[in-house]
């Protein structure tokens, strides 16, 4: 990452306080808030809290933990939904000095989206059609889901929270502090937030019910009835999420009956009265036939690849003055797309209901005027211009308060009105703060830039794998990172589909070597993949070792892109491999220089060779061949027997291994069970060599050469194979 990029966790922090005070917000100023976009504020929000010294990871001056002396805090999270709950997860994953008590208002954690069967949620869908888009996993190192039905991504939600809140962090070594204490409430009917007479902190009093802290539906052994009570805390976290709607009968993730045929009934008129994203989600489903939101768009533009590239760039401009609208109109009519979105839009009137009419009543003066309003995400503004064109909505400008003439004009009856007018984010924080603070608030309703929160991950790969290690001190030199703990430290989210295809292509290569050179100790092989995470590029090992004399369990750990054999060959894009002859020293030597042990094991005494090949893919599209091909992983090999790999006809054909293999992985996504693809990471960051850290120079190496042309992959841009219900567009 370019340090003119990285973010200051103090300057992010006050994005997210409550002016004077240590009432911290997420995500409720934003535009365009999502399920993900709320996490990943969750954690921006932990990580900046740890790195600013806000909230310590160590009890100061050796002091133990509780007494007038000691840095731990008491922490309160007003809010146990996707935000809620994963700010408290990523806090406990890094084992701060804190307590930690959750308040949920409604009777279990998650509440709008629990059980709510009839709506979808899909991580990066509304960021279509630009990169990563269509990626199946929201791919975050804390709760993280895959697309699915809103009340099954609660399943998959709850399942994370289990397995954080009853993990046992391991302290580093010398970490003085106890593990954070964990409490959780729900019915807190009652909850008010005022200032303490200590002016760093704030006191909660509530009424509410606490719950077992890992089966939130569940009470507390001790505490099976609703209580009263009031505490301090050094840190209040308001996490109200997307709060109720306004003037809404039917709220939004309620189930309905929408997109359901009419069942002996004439064609029904309704009114859709909202012009954001609840609203257009509604009109779709009551006019297309089979929607689905997070497949819609696989279906309808399967196979059209240059009209794709051509919305992408739509999307992506900045000219101000020209409405999406007139765009998509000026796409429409040229003729060089004709066939495209011809069939484009001949699909989608293909699937028109014949059961429904939708009346879509919008606060603009005109229908075109939605397309100006950048809160409503480019692909509904698509699909909402699409049935524009067909025909399949009538817009209309009435005034909210004359709905009901207008149902009356149209014979609509008040059960199939449906009022998306957005929700009240004013008093989802004045319900909870004292009146004192209701200034405070107001001046931020006033000013709501100041308080804008990056939806783009702060932290760096496997920071939440690293309890009780700041970033900045996580190296080699830090006394915390021992041995040990750098074993098993820094895991990032890692498929289930590209755990397998690295598994067995590893395994062949071992067992290749082992029948060429039946290695006397230990052989071990493993793939590490090339991972986008934030700004920054890190390596992630994709599966255990392989070979004879291994131990498991290191799949999902990430490397900084520059460091040891690895980050050689992938700043090189060369293979990379110890000499003959060369002496342990040597290789020690060496490998001090490439900062090996800065975020990974010391280098085992018996280790005598080492060879890692990078796989080059593909240079970007936009920056041309001579910008150089892409690093898309790298195959990493050791041995304890000398001049393992220093046999140039054994090392080619494993990199023909490599050549032939990952030139047919691009082929996975079209099996006959259609379950898998390869999608591009939802962030960018560069993947080509040499451009995200300084570039090893060989001649200085004692043990370590850079020989051998590596193995290129003409059509796999990334190694990301994971569960999918739809192929990627650009696949079809």
């Amino acid at each position: 990452m370019d340090p003119a990029d990285t973010v200051s966790p103090t300057r992010l922090l006050t994005n997210y306080r409550l002016p004077g005070s240590p009432v911290f917000m997420v995500g409720t100023f934003d535009k365009g808030i999502t399920v993900l976009s709320q996490q990943v504020r969750a954690l921006n929000l932990a990580w900046a809290l740890v790195e600013s010294g806000e909230v310590a990871l160590d009890a100061s001056n050796g002091h133990a933990p509780g007494t007038s002396h000691s840095s731990r805090k008491r922490i309160a999270v007003v809010g146990a939904g996707f935000a809620g709950l994963t700010v408290a997860a990523g806090l406990l994953k890094k084992r701060v000095n804190a307590d930690i008590t959750v308040f949920e208002r409604r009777d279990t954690v998650m509440p709008l989206q629990h059980g709510s069967d009839s709506r979808w949620l899909h991580p990066h869908i509304y960021d279509w059609p630009s990169q990563g888009s269509e990626a199946y996993s929201a791919a975050l190192p804390v709760l993280n889901w895959t697309a699915s039905r809103a009340s099954d991504v609660v399943v998959q939600v709850l399942s994370g929270w289990r397995d954080v809140a009853r993990a046992k962090q391991t302290a580093p070594e010398g970490i003085n502090s106890e593990p954070p204490e964990l409490r959780l409430y729900c019915n807190t009917r009652h909850l008010l937030i005022r200032r303490s007479s200590h002016p760093s902190q704030m006191e909660i009093e509530w009424i509410g019910e606490e719950r077992d802290r890992t089966e939130p539906a569940l009470p507390a052994a001790d505490q099976p009835a609703p209580s009263g009570e009031s505490d301090k805390f050094d840190v209040v976290i308001l996490a109200v999420g997307f709060g109720l709607e306004t003037d809404s009968a039917t709220y939004y993730w309620r189930n309905d009956t929408l997109a359901q045929p009419q069942l002996g009934q004439a064609r029904s008129t309704y009114i859709v009265s909202g012009s954001g994203d609840g609203a257009m989600v509604d009109l779709f489903r009551l006019r297309i036939s089979h929607f689905r939101q997070d497949r819609i768009l696989a279906e309808l533009f399967s196979g059209r690849a240059d009209l794709l590239r051509t919305l992408r760039e739509v999307k992506d401009r900045s000219d101000t003055d020209e409405t999406t609208f007139e765009s998509l109109r000026a796409i429409w009519e040229n003729p060089v797309l004709a066939d495209s979105t011809s069939a484009v839009q001949g699909r989608l009137r293909a699937r028109l209901r014949q059961d429904t009419d939708v009346l879509l009543r919008v606060r603009n003066p005109s229908f075109t005027n939605l397309f100006v309003d950048k809160r409503v995400s480019f692909q509904n503004r698509l699909l909402a211009y699409l049935l524009y064109r067909c025909g399949a909505f009538t817009p209309v400008t009435a005034d909210s308060d004359k709905l009901g003439r207008l149902a009356r004009e149209h014979g609509v009856p008040d059960g199939r009105i449906i009022i998306r007018h957005g929700t009240e984010k004013k008093a989802g924080l004045t319900d909870v703060l004292d009146a004192s603070l209701h200034e405070e608030v107001e001046r931020c309703l006033k000013e709501p830039d100041k308080y804008f929160q990056t939806d783009r991950p702060a932290w760096s790969g496997g920071y939440f794998d690293m309890p009780g290690l700041l970033e900045r001190t996580a190296g080699t030199k830090s006394p915390h990172t021992t041995n040990a703990v750098r074993a098993q430290w820094r895991r990032e989210y890692l498929p289930s589909p590209t755990e397998a295809i690295a598994t067995a292509f590893c395994a062949a290569v071992a067992g290749y070597i082992t029948s060429v050179r039946a290695p006397s100790a230990r052989l071990r092989v493993t793939l590490h993949r090339t991972l986008a995470t934030g700004d920054e590029v890190v390596l992630q090992q994709c599966c255990d070792y392989q070979g004879p004399q291994n131990v498991k369990g290191r799949a999902g750990r990430t490397f900084p892109s520059s460091n040891g054999t690895i980050g050689a060959a992938f700043t090189l894009g060369q293979v990379v491999r110890t000499r003959d002859h060369a002496t342990h020293q040597e290789l020690i030597t060496d490998m001090e220089a490439l900062s090996l042990d800065e975020a990974s094991q010391k280098m085992a005494d018996a280790v005598a060779s080492v060879a890692a090949i990078p796989i080059l893919g593909p240079a970007d599209a936009d920056l041309g061949q001579e910008a150089g091909r892409n690093v898309v992983g790298v195959l990493y090999l050791d041995s304890y027997d000398e001049g393992a790999f220093g046999e140039d006809d054994m090392m080619r054909r494993v990199i023909e291994m490599a050549q032939t293999f990952f030139d047919s992985l691009p082929r996975a996504s079209h099996t006959a069970a259609a379950r898998i693809a390869n999608t591009e990471f939802w962030v960018h960051a560069s993947q080509r060599p040499g451009t995200s850290s300084p570039v090893p120079d060989p001649d200085t190496w004692q043990a370590l050469e850079a020989v051998l042309e590596p193995p290129t992959a003409d059509h796999l841009r990334q190694i990301n194979f994971d569960f999918s219900d739809f192929t990627p567009v650009e696949d079809s």
